[in-house]
């Protein structure tokens, strides 16, 4: 089953990268546990985010970037207060 375009669900729960085959985790319980994840300063994300986040908040803020372990396919992107948990989570059932 396909999640996105770059995620696939096995009938085994096993969830892979769409353009490699590499396992980045299973489902529903960890689907991204294999995955590697990158996090910098938001302002990291280019010229559209020029602004310290410091600003605007008291708490940090970053770019957490999750790509495939296999072919370094970008799998999700996004901007959130550093300790916050991951605002892409899904669950197969």
């Amino acid at each position: 089953m396909q999640i996105d375009d770059n995620v696939t669900l096995g009938a085994d729960g096993t969830v892979t990268c769409s353009h490699c085959r590499g396992v980045l985790g299973h489902a529903p319980d960890r689907p991204l546990a294999s995955a590697l994840r990158h996090e910098r300063p938001s302002v990291a994300a280019g010229p559209g985010v020029r602004v310290s986040p410091d600003r605007f908040t008291d708490r940090p803020i970053v770019l957490r970037q999750t790509f495939c372990p296999a072919c370094l396919t970008l799998l999700a992107t996004e901007i959130v207060p550093a300790d916050e948990p991951s605002y892409r989570m899904w669950s197969v059932h």
